[in-house]
């Protein structure tokens, strides 16, 4: 019987790994040997892609991956001032909270009173002066930019003649008669509104 000595070389020779990324697992053609302590590409220092309104999403085609801790650049946003909330024109900033209330669309102030003259509900308004029965000023916590606003009153109970004069940048007068013959002061649950722009 004989016996096949192969021999063993002494050193071997090794080379630069070229292992690649890919989506499938193929065989490689090469025989020669790569060392233990090799590096592999698997990170390369391209930016990541910035994030912007409206992109398309992409599979991608790069052969090597992102870094666990990378980071994505995103579209600025741009807030809106209270110029372009009063021109409403725009139709690429956004609307926060704080500014929403300077929309033309938006009332920049209103109330609600009892029958005792006595405010149950409010937003932007400082109080009521009350000038005798059915006859109150409303007073506003931020004005208006000038006198030329629309206030909106209503009023419950029996028909009531309303009449909202005295109008000023930080204030309006409202009085209230019952519609009967003569007419007669009255006291009455009011709502209160006005739509402008504020100083």
């Amino acid at each position: 019987m004989s016996i096949q000595v192969t021999p063993i070389p002494r050193l071997t020779t090794l080379t630069t790994p070229a292992f690649t990324l890919g989506t499938a697992n193929t065989a490689g053609s090469a025989i020669t040997g790569v060392a233990s302590d090799s590096t592999l590409l698997v990170f390369d220092a391209t930016l990541p892609d910035a994030i912007t309104f409206g992109q398309s999403g992409s599979a991608g085609s790069a052969t090597v991956s992102s870094r666990r801790d990378h980071a994505h650049a995103t579209a600025s946003v741009t807030t809106a001032s209270q110029a372009e909330m009063e021109a409403a024109s725009s139709t690429t900033a956004f609307v926060t909270p704080g500014r929403a209330q300077y929309s033309p669309v938006a009332a920049k102030v209103w109330g609600r009173t009892n029958t005792s003259n006595s405010l149950t509900g409010e937003y932007n308004m400082t109080g009521l002066t009350n000038h005798g029965t059915g006859d109150n000023t409303w007073t506003y916590d931020t004005d208006f930019s000038n006198a030329l606003y629309v206030t909106l009153v209503s009023m419950g109970g029996t028909e009531r003649i309303v009449n909202a004069d005295a109008q000023a940048q930080g204030s309006c007068r409202v009085r209230s008669w019952v519609a009967d013959s003569p007419y007669s002061a009255s006291n009455a649950q009011t709502n209160f509104v006005a739509f402008g722009d504020q100083a």
